[in-house]
């Protein structure tokens, strides 16, 4: 017990001062938009600030107002949430330690929303103290006690992820550009940008955010994408079933299952297309063809799981293979269907996206990821931009399977 005090007492004292040391830093943040001029470079060029040009030139507002009004509010709130949730993972690291990684979470999160925000190249301290607010709420989320759920661990990735990128821009910005990728801007623009050309019309002048219009591409992509995932999901728990009770149907079909899937999707898709035609059919087709797989290996595996002895019981009550099949067998199943469901919805976001491309669809992800790609060298965040929601579509249809087998696990029947 001795050994282990001086672990305990470090591990309660750090996150507490590092805690106070955020609430200090987003409080500076706030009070410097506070007190900040209009025309100075870290609020015009701040997201909000660019929003706020972008609304002032559509409505005939003046540009100054419109800076100097919403994108400071802005900025202030931003700034005075994050020192609220750091002063209140102080709270909480003090009076529920159990839960100090959940609040810490929630500071790191408002500085990640800062870095999105406080423009990085123009000089100012406020970048580089924002990014010193992620390093050290990511050091006291390692460091404090407590439990470590799925999607705080998500978040620390992402957000690590994110602090690496801007971390490696610096020091090579630093260095003289000698590391990779550092030597031209377009190769890894900041995050602020992408955050910011987000929020800027697609086309100059143009009536539509760049946002809204790869969020309705998004959509448009997941509909085919979900068409695709709902029909090879049935297709592969079908040829689940029947291999599990067909040895020789398992040996005939299986090898030509695995074949198939060593065939390029970028090879097929344009002959799918050609013998389909043009819609949503094709795009459906191939987001199926890249689900049924996993569905149909994971089914199968599942299906032949149970122990030997509840299929004996079964057998002994003289069960038909209808009732041993739905309720010994898809239940000890569940857990490896919904392995590859998740698997597969991710890789049908992709097939939908690659399906687009030979049918030459203008609505989707992949036209919008085209007309970025013309442009890159001279607009590189549009690019990024449209594949972090690309991402967030397939993330996004990962966390919704997610939740569905949370739902169905818990009330699934137990096979004794």
């Amino acid at each position: 017990m001795e050994l282990k005090t001086p672990q305990s007492s470090f591990q309660r004292y750090l996150p507490i001062a590092i805690a106070g040391g955020l609430t200090a830093i987003a409080l500076f943040i706030a009070f410097n938009y506070a007190v900040m001029a209009v025309t100075e470079p870290a609020l015009v060029e701040s997201t909000p600030g660019q929003l706020a040009i972008w609304l002032a030139a559509r409505n005939n507002w003046a540009e100054e107002a419109a800076v100097g009004g919403g994108a400071r509010l802005a900025m202030m709130v931003m700034g005075a949430m994050a020192a609220a949730l750091s002063g209140a993972a102080v709270f909480v690291c003090i009076r529920r330690p159990g839960r100090s990684r959940l609040a810490l979470l929630g500071a790191l999160l408002s500085f990640d929303l800062l870095m999105l925000n406080v423009p990085a190249e123009t000089g100012s301290s406020l970048y580089p103290l924002t990014l010193v607010g992620m390093a050290l709420a990511l050091v006291a989320l390692f460091v404090a006690p407590g439990n470590v759920s799925r999607l705080l661990g998500m978040m620390v990735v992402i957000s690590a992820l994110l602090l690496f990128w801007e971390v490696y821009i610096a020091l090579g910005n630093a260095t003289g550009n000698i590391l990779p990728l550092t030597d031209f801007p377009w190769k890894m623009p900041h995050w602020q940008n992408i955050a910011e050309q987000l929020l800027q019309p697609a086309r100059r002048n143009g009536p539509k955010l760049l946002a809204q219009i790869l969020l309705e591409a998004g959509f448009f992509t997941w509909r085919s994408a979900l068409t695709g995932f709902v029909a090879g999901s049935v297709l592969g728990f079908a040829l689940g079933v029947i291999f599990a009770h067909s040895k020789l149907l398992e040996r005939a079909l299986l090898p030509y299952a695995v074949a198939s899937q060593t065939v390029p999707i970028l090879a097929i898709a344009p002959m799918i297309v050609s013998a389909l035609g043009a819609g949503w059919l094709p795009v459906a087709v191939i987001s199926a063809y890249l689900t049924f797989f996993p569905v149909t290996v994971n089914t199968l595996r599942g299906l032949l799981s149970p122990d030997p002895t509840a299929l004996e019981l079964m057998r002994s009550y003289a069960a038909p293979n209808w009732a041993v099949l739905w309720k010994l067998r898809v239940p000890s199943a569940l857990p490896y269907i919904f392995t590859a469901l998740k698997v597969s919805a991710t890789a049908s976001v992709v097939g939908a996206i690659v399906g687009e491309l030979p049918s030459s669809r203008s609505d989707g992800l992949a036209a919008a990821i085209l007309r970025a790609s013309g442009n890159y060298a001279s607009e590189p965040e549009k690019l990024w931009a449209a594949i972090v929601i690309a991402s967030l579509v397939g993330i996004l249809f990962f966390v919704a399977v997610s939740l569905l087998e949370t739902a169905v696990m818990r009330s699934r029947p137990v096979a004794e």
